[in-house]
């Protein structure tokens, strides 16, 4: 058993590195969407299913707290410190270059929004946590296929990403670790998702010019009407794909993923600073001229560009990162500090 549980964390915290590491590197990436052609598909094959896993997994491991008797109260309120801290940070790190920055306090365009949007989940998963799954979940899939058609804001509350993103997180809610980790582990799985893995990473990349149309689709953000004119009206079915397509993704990545641990392994537990820091660093490091530079490299500069995500990735895994967010997530700890002051 204590085996069988070393080798479920390894790959958790394997799935998360490499899903961390997508993130940065999608932050980086969507910057020359249209500029270069490796990078359009890279975000592409990336944004299709890296946050549905991510919000996937959060759901496989937020049981404990939302089965309990009383709501996640503190959960909510550690999230939304976080979301905050990273709005500020956001913002201070643009401005010091003279970069105007979008600041609002509960409308989320850009990289805090999971924040906001977990504290959330929480809170909606735990109030239907006694309802039929079936029904929450039918529901939630029906609303996530219309909510495309929404006037008015839908970064308020990230409410658009909220109900796009909620059937990734309560199916992860849903179902059982150890099953999940049974499931993919079989060797009909991994050939099944290597299958089709490689066919999807193919496809998006021999139809990238006709593909990246649908690139509104998988921000979670972007109402139907951004799609082409052709194709606008078929926003509910599209997105009604998108949930099948994606959920075979993560199916594939989770089955494809190594169970076993290697020296980088731990930093798989680092993932929520990875995500706090990096966008800070990314606009600092883009306002300060550096992807210019690289880019005056020619052919091949991309490779140079993931390289320096891959660094920034591993500069993050410091504990030192982990001291602010420790604090922040953890807000008992100052009434114990006192207790013990005094």
């Amino acid at each position: 058993s204590e085996f069988k549980m070393g080798k479920r964390i390894a790959l958790w915290d394997n799935l998360k590195l490499f899903l961390i590491f997508l993130v940065v590197l999608g932050h980086l990436t969507l910057q020359y969407f249209y500029s270069s052609q490796m990078f359009c598909t890279v975000t592409m094959v990336i944004y299709t299913f890296h946050m549905p896993a991510f919000v996937f997994i959060s759901g496989l491991f937020s049981k404990k707290a939302i089965n309990g008797e009383t709501p996640p109260v503190k959960r909510l309120f550690s999230f939304i410190t976080v979301y905050l801290f990273v709005r500020v940070l956001n913002y201070l790190s643009n401005i010091i270059f003279g970069v105007h920055s979008y600041f609002s306090i509960f409308s989320s365009k850009d990289i805090p929004w999971y924040m906001m949007a977990m504290a959330l989940w929480y809170m909606i998963t735990w109030a239907v946590r006694k309802i039929d799954a079936k029904y929450v979940l039918v529901t939630s899939i029906v609303m996530g296929c219309f909510i495309g058609y929404m006037s008015g804001d839908t970064d308020f509350l990230c409410i658009m990403r909220l109900i796009t993103f909620f059937p990734f997180f309560y199916i992860g809610y849903l179902l059982d670790l150890d099953v999940v980790n049974k499931i993919t582990s079989t060797k009909k799985a991994k050939l099944f998702s290597a299958v089709f893995f490689i066919a999807f990473v193919f496809i998006v990349t021999v139809t990238i010019d006709k593909t990246k149309e649908l690139f509104p689709l998988l921000s979670g953000r972007r109402r139907f009407f951004a799609l082409e004119d052709n194709i606008e009206d078929y926003g509910c079915l599209l997105r009604l794909a998108y949930y099948v397509i994606v959920s075979l993704l993560i199916f594939s990545i989770i089955s494809l993923c190594p169970r076993k641990e290697f020296k980088f392994t731990a930093a798989g537990k680092k993932t929520l600073q990875i995500y706090v820091y990096h966008r800070p660093l990314l606009y600092i490091i883009k306002n300060a001229g550096l992807f210019y530079l690289v880019k005056q490299v020619g052919a091949g500069w991309e490779w140079i560009a993931i390289a320096i995500v891959m660094l920034l990735t591993a500069l993050l895994c410091f504990d030192f990162w982990r001291k602010p967010l420790d604090f922040i997530m953890n807000p008992k700890l100052k009434g114990e500090k006192y207790a013990t002051a005094k």
